[in-house]
């Protein structure tokens, strides 16, 4: 297993039974028939099946047994732009959350040998990496992932990439999101509604650290996106900080309502510690809906 995938294991653990095999999910199984063995004709089988080679090695008509064989298709959207270079609550960079994030995906994707795609970018436009199969694959999307959002990125703009992926994805998937906490505006709106008319979407969001945290102990910060500094707590005063809060969650909410009553299940991830958890919750929930 590669280094991204191993990292990835550390949160996740290798338990993946009965994740993403229900429910809704179900419709997007894509489905064939896999030879199992042999077993000895009966009436009522379908002539076609028997197998005549077989057959003629034994003293009994044998007749192939098939099994279903179900393969997802998954398309990952991830924000490589600057966004990804801010710190998560936890304290760590939310790209690497951001990469545990797919590992886990990746990880119970890889058991099933599910067909994984991807679609990244920033503000400047969008790159997409085929699907295929295979821990090989799996471990090559991370490395995309990383390096790009590592490098010198543009500003994140996570509608460029779901435009992108509303105008070039004809065929039936399960689009997980995986970005920070988008700003409800317009494009948001109009670009969810393309997708999700087609897809079936779920958004796992990587938190972002305060901004303000308290009035003491406390030094400047700064924006990735823009590079302004953002004052600290003790210069701005508790009754700012207050401010900062209930903006914050009254943000918060408006973004859970908008994504709820589009029927996009969703999660906040804080820190790396909290993946399983959390994807567990998102997963489940998602094939329980109606």
């Amino acid at each position: 297993m590669g280094k991204y995938l191993n990292r990835a294991k550390l949160y996740f653990g290798t338990d993946t039974r009965g994740l993403l095999e229900g429910g809704r999910y179900a419709l997007l199984h894509t489905r064939s028939l896999e030879f199992d063995d042999l077993r000895p004709y009966v009436a009522g089988d379908d002539v076609r099946d028997i197998d005549w080679k077989a057959s003629a090695r034994t003293d009994q008509v044998l007749i192939k047994r098939f099994v279903s064989e179900k393969h997802h298709k998954i398309l990952l959207i991830v924000d490589t732009g600057r966004n990804m270079s801010a710190l998560a609550p936890s304290g760590e960079f939310k790209r690497d959350v951001a990469l545990h994030v797919m590992g886990a995906i990746g990880l119970i994707t890889g058991n099933r040998a599910d067909e994984l795609a991807m679609v990244y970018g920033d503000s400047r436009g969008s790159a997409n990496v085929a699907a295929r199969r295979g821990e090989t694959h799996i471990e090559s999307l991370l490395d995309r992932f990383y390096n790009h959002s590592s490098s010198q990125s543009a500003t994140s703009d996570i509608v460029t990439q779901l435009t992108y992926v509303a105008t070039g994805y004809r065929r039936r998937m399960l689009v997980i999101v995986i970005s920070d906490e988008p700003n409800v505006d317009e494009r948001l709106a109009e670009a969810l509604q393309q997708l999700s008319g087609r897809h079936d979407l779920m958004w796992a969001m990587v938190s972002d650290m305060a901004a303000v945290g308290s009035a003491e102990g406390e030094r400047d910060g700064y924006d990735v996106a823009t590079g302004g500094y953002v004052l600290n707590g003790a210069t701005l005063g508790p009754r700012i900080i207050d401010s900062y809060r209930r903006r914050e969650a009254a943000r918060m909410a408006a973004l859970d309502e908008f994504l709820t009553t589009r029927g996009i299940g969703h999660t906040r991830i804080a820190g790396s510690g909290e993946i399983r958890a959390k994807i567990v919750a998102m997963t489940e929930a998602f094939e329980h809906a109606g």
